[in-house]
């Protein structure tokens, strides 16, 4: 086991405007109880039930709910996004100051963490795996640093397929100053547990999954 030694709070290492904004709100935040029953003509729809005349709910609490049920997770852990590549892209839209802070990727990997550290002006330092396609996990510990915001590990990886052990996983966890994303979009073809039986030990684990693979 290898727990964070010192408590890590996420809003710590959050852009410093990021923490000042103010969360978006509309009448429907202020009518939740009886906001069924009631037409909002700010949004101009349709007063006619049609099946699909309402705005959608922008926190999807029921969805979490079910999914909350289904992942064994709570609902305030869970953030959906329009695939998992928007959630990658918030992430460093959170915590990464352009042309400042970096993040580490560990090729051969999925490529969208190069894309989105290239639009979001961030550094990328790129560990290769080892021959067997695992973590080397010393060059990893070596090149963690407090700028370091992002570490993505992806498992099962992708183009390998391989799962990544779990202990070198656990290690960088609890040596990271940083966010550790664990990318498990492939996790529904394995029988290993998935690393959201983690998120209670270690509160810099973000791991995205999506529905777009075993879920067609």
């Amino acid at each position: 086991m290898n727990a964070q030694t010192t408590p890590f709070n996420p809003l710590e290492i959050c852009r410093s405007n990021v923490k000042k904004l103010q969360a978006y709100t509309s009448a429907r935040d202020e009518y939740v109880s009886d906001g069924s029953k009631m037409i909002f003509l700010d949004a101009n729809e349709n007063p006619n039930e049609t099946g699909a005349n309402r705005y959608p709910d922008p926190i999807q609490r029921p969805l979490k709910k079910l999914w909350a049920q289904q992942k064994g997770v709570s609902e305030d852990q869970i953030l959906f996004g329009n695939g998992s590549d928007e959630v990658l892209d918030l992430l460093f839209r959170a915590f990464c100051n352009p042309a400042i802070d970096e993040i580490i990727t560990l090729p051969p990997t999925y490529g969208m963490y190069e894309v989105l550290a290239g639009i979001n002006d961030v550094k990328n330092t790129q560990i290769p795996l080892s021959p067997r396609f695992q973590i080397d996990t010393e060059s990893v510990l070596s090149a963690l640093k407090p700028s370091v915001k992002l570490l993505f590990v992806c498992s099962p990886n992708n183009p390998s397929g391989n799962l990544m052990d779990v202990q070198a996983v656990q290690k960088i966890l609890g040596a990271s100053q940083g966010i550790v994303v664990v990318d498990e979009a492939y996790i529904d073809f394995t029988q290993q547990d998935s690393y959201v039986t983690l998120l209670e030990q270690y509160p810099n684990l973000v791991v995205t999954q999506t529905l777009s693979k075993a879920y067609g």
